[in-house]
């Protein structure tokens, strides 16, 4: 009975490597690799043979990809199985059941799946004080405690990613241009090559942190000649008077095309991305100009229904999405992209996140609520004793301390604390899509993402204003 139950296991364990494979990630498996799980972990009681334990160790690993996927969802047992999750841990054992061998393919590897489960902290986008930004990112990372979806910039991506190349003999090295904040690493391939890699930054008006989540072409990683050691690529796509250099660097990118498909990251269709613009009739004539009347009427009412119709990749959060949107709104013929607009809307997310969160999952187990709680309040829990945090959050909850005075009280005590966390993150961000009537100007519609809601449609200015009176912009 054993044997023919063992059977059946790894018959499941197969069908699952299959499926992603095909990029496809089954919440169905998920609750079934969890009844195996505690049936393997029963059996091991008797038979506690390698076979055993290599299986419960493999059905552990499908668990957590497919729970990591399907994260938005919010289907409470996926989250529960995601609060004890190390991120880089994950994307080791990940790399490790990949079998890979070969450095270019590991770094590749690591880079995508390390940007599927992580979020940049805006935090730093918003603020205005260079010092705090600066701490923002001198802030260190602990890269054997830091969980799935925390939320970085780029120092601590780096340290991230470099911890997790270095458990496979690959060197990152830190590059940066004096007395700028950002950083990114760079890898020495072989004497005459190098890869250098760049999750965090907006590059091209695009951003990685977005593109793996949307299974779509990266801009921040890229093998290049040596002699481009210390190039950051966000200068080279921003400056005109490095136009040669970028082209130069675009036809590199091409070569990720390569590496992606050795990895079964795409197939020979490309990515998902491409697929949705080469099979939609809206994106064939980038920057014409639609001078028929009725054929304006027809392209801008399809662009409409083609963004309330996308679906949202999983994990993507609201400012992410703005790269997303973008490569579908950059192939518009010019008149109609011209009468849509997009923006970030930055709002408290002590106010409004919470409340949210609070009505989405009303019912849910407590030690989901205490998860979802811990991550929006990472940062105080990282700063003060068990003893002072509930103190704190207690009146924080009843309105006596405001999260100003918090901050304050925090930037009062470096010494205590060591340094400011990544984490203090007062900030929200949902998207905005704004539709104008070509001819008047006059507003069509309006349409907004935020992850923990979804996407939501205002037929009118009057409409959304009234929506923006329960949310605290910042």
């Amino acid at each position: 009975m054993a044997e023919e139950f063992m059977n059946k296991v790894l018959l499941f364990i197969q069908k699952c490597d299959h499926d992603f494979e095909e990029h496809i990630f089954l919440e169905e498996n998920s609750l079934k690799a969890q009844e195996y799980f505690q049936l393997l972990t029963q059996l091991k009681k008797e038979n506690n043979s390698t076979m055993v334990n290599a299986a419960i160790q493999k059905l552990d690993l499908i668990i957590k990809r497919i729970n990591a996927v399907n994260y938005h969802n919010y289907q409470i047992e996926n989250i529960l199985n995601l609060v004890s999750v190390r991120v880089t841990d994950y994307i080791i054992s990940l790399i490790k059941e990949k079998h890979l061998i070969e450095p270019l393919l590991i770094a590749r590897y690591a880079y995508l799946e390390l940007a599927k489960v992580l979020y940049y902290d805006i935090s730093y986008v918003k603020q205005v004080d260079p010092m705090i930004k600066s701490k923002i990112c001198n802030a260190k990372v602990d890269v054997l405690k830091e969980k799935i979806f925390s939320s970085v910039v780029c120092t601590q991506w780096l340290q991230l990613y470099t911890y997790i190349l270095k458990q496979f003999g690959i060197d990152v090295k830190q590059r940066n241009i004096p007395g700028q904040d950002h950083v990114w690493g760079e890898i020495q391939l072989d004497d005459d090559y190098i890869i250098i890699v760049d999750a965090t930054d907006y590059i091209n008006s695009s951003i990685d942190l977005s593109n793996a989540k949307s299974v779509s072409p990266t801009v921040g990683f890229v093998v290049l000649p040596e002699k481009y050691s210390h190039l950051k690529l966000y200068d080279v796509f921003c400056d005109k008077y490095h136009r040669d250099i970028a082209k130069k660097v675009q036809e590199y990118y091409k070569f990720n095309r390569d590496i992606d498909m050795s990895l079964g990251y795409i197939s020979k269709k490309g990515y998902s991305a491409e697929k949705i613009i080469q099979e939609n009739e809206l994106f064939q004539y980038p920057n014409a100009i639609i001078e028929n009347s009725k054929d304006q009427e027809y392209f801008f009412s399809k662009a409409i229904d083609f963004f309330q119709k996308l679906k949202i990749p999983n994990n993507m959060d609201g400012y992410e999405i703005f790269a997303y949107y973008y490569m579908f709104l950059k192939k518009l013929p010019a008149n109609i992209r011209a009468n849509i607009s997009q923006k970030t809307i930055y709002v408290d997310s002590f106010s409004y996140k919470q409340s949210k969160l609070q009505k989405k999952f009303l019912h849910a187990p407590k030690e989901y609520l205490r998860y979802l709680d811990g991550l929006i309040y990472n940062q105080y829990y990282k700063y003060l004793s068990e003893d002072e945090n509930n103190t704190f959050f207690e009146q924080m909850r009843k309105g006596f301390v405001k999260k100003e005075q918090v901050r304050d009280s925090i930037a009062k005590n470096e010494m205590i604390i060591a340094q400011v966390n990544r984490n203090l993150n007062s900030y929200y961000a949902i998207n905005q899509l704004h539709f104008y009537e070509p001819m008047t100007s006059e507003t069509l519609g309006i349409q907004i993402y935020e992850p923990m809601m979804g996407t939501k449609n205002f037929n009118s200015q009057e409409e959304f204003d009234e929506f923006k009176k329960t949310i605290i912009l910042r």
